[in-house]
């Protein structure tokens, strides 16, 4: 982003649109690959302080349900809001929370991704209604009904299970 114009104009304001395609990356032993571009929309005003950056980002993402474990599209929409700091006009306190605005033209790739991957959920559920796999034959049970015998036996009371079959 060229943001030459805002930087030098003390309450300058301009609006970016951007679609951006990302590449597939990894987090930990999980995949991820982009169902959509990364739309992001942006409004960069200047403070006299500091330049402003505010708006949203919108994509989706492949993921595995960790339920079913079936593809599905998982929607992000995210707002985004950064702060950067002149040069001459950085405190020790701006730069805490501001990053360094010392060009006129801004790559913000990296901090969009960033976001997004802080916005991932720890596990991905398809839906809310999602039953997952039978533990003991591992249908889709959103699929499918099993056959297979429901014993659910409390943990804390299986070494009495045991005790009772030695008999």
């Amino acid at each position: 982003m060229n943001v030459a114009q805002v930087r030098r104009t003390s309450g300058e304001s301009i609006h970016f649109d951007v679609v951006e395609n990302f590449s597939p990356f990894e987090l930990g032993t999980e995949s991820f690959s982009f169902s959509a571009p990364v739309h992001v929309q942006l409004q960069v005003i200047n403070t006299n302080k500091a330049v402003l950056v505010s708006g949203t980002i919108e994509t989706e993402l492949k993921v595995i349900c960790g339920r079913c474990l079936e593809p599905f599209d998982y929607p992000l929409n995210l707002p985004y809001q950064d702060e950067w700091a002149f040069p001459a006009q950085a405190t020790e306190e701006l730069l805490e929370s501001a990053l360094l605005l010392e060009k006129d033209e801004v790559d913000i790739s990296q901090r969009i991704f960033e976001q997004l991957v802080l916005a991932l959920p720890m596990k991905f559920v398809c839906s809310e209604e999602c039953q997952g796999l039978c533990l003991t034959c591992g249908a889709n049970l959103n699929q499918t009904k099993c056959s297979c015998k429901e014993e659910v036996i409390d943990p804390r009371f299986a070494a009495l299970a045991k005790w009772q079959a030695n008999d």
